[in-house]
């Protein structure tokens, strides 16, 4: 006899985007190597720069220059990372790197009048920009990306003001990421967690402590209980 499938029966859902929705490794790598070849650095491999993704752009940026040994004043660091959003706002303006699955499975939860949120360390205005390529901002009640007044996940606060935009309190939302850092965010605001294998998670998936880990986003759809959307 197989064992039951888990359940949760959330009244909002907030989404991670890099490496949840989307594979943004390869936008992240082109803008990377267009900013470190102004401080003479070779370009990074696309392997490489997954392990750089998570935190934000300053973060992959210290991941970068950490891996190469190379230390750079706070002047240039800031020229460096302004080069790098200059390129990130371009490339992220094609619409690429939407993970299988994932426009139908935002699609179904919204047939289901299920508030969704999106909560992420990539920047404010990159953040608009991706969604709007990709598609699938119609689909987001609430939007947060980085910024200056809200310390990044793993702290809660930006989680906290997404699900203050659904009016859904932490223990009865659900949150759905690939890094420790979603885990962390939601372990600290009280809210479930989903954790999906194939983004971005720096160790194994399975050690970030989510209560659930699921392979492929239309899988999510089989963990929760939905109602059918009035007419």
């Amino acid at each position: 006899m197989s064992a039951a499938i888990r359940k949760f029966a959330p009244k909002a859902i907030v989404f991670d985007l890099d490496g949840t929705l989307v594979d943004s490794a390869p936008e992240i790598r082109s803008a990377l190597n267009a900013a470190v070849d102004g401080i003479g650095l070779a370009p990074f491999p696309l392997s490489e720069v997954q392990g750089f993704v998570g935190g934000g752009a300053a973060v992959a940026l210290k991941r970068a220059l950490a891996s190469r040994n190379r230390e750079i004043d706070d002047t240039t660091f800031k020229a460096t990372l302004a080069a790098f959003y200059e390129v990130y706002a371009e490339v992220s303006k094609k619409g690429n790197g939407l993970y299988p699955g994932v426009m139908e499975t935002l699609t179904a939860l919204t047939d289901h009048a299920l508030p969704l949120g999106l909560c992420t360390n990539k920047a404010a205005p990159i953040t608009d920009i991706a969604l709007e390529a990709l598609g699938i901002r119609r689909f987001f009640s609430a939007v947060i990306g980085a910024r200056d007044d809200l310390p990044r996940k793993p702290a809660p606060d930006m989680l906290l003001a997404v699900l203050a935009g659904l009016d859904a309190r932490p223990e009865e939302a659900l949150l759905i990421g690939d890094s420790r850092s979603d885990v962390g965010s939601a372990r600290a605001a009280g809210c479930p967690v989903i954790a999906v294998s194939y983004g971005y998670p720096h160790g194994p998936v399975g050690e970030l402590g989510a209560d659930l880990v699921i392979d492929r986003m239309p899988d999510l759809l089989l963990h929760l209980e939905l109602t059918v959307k009035s007419p």
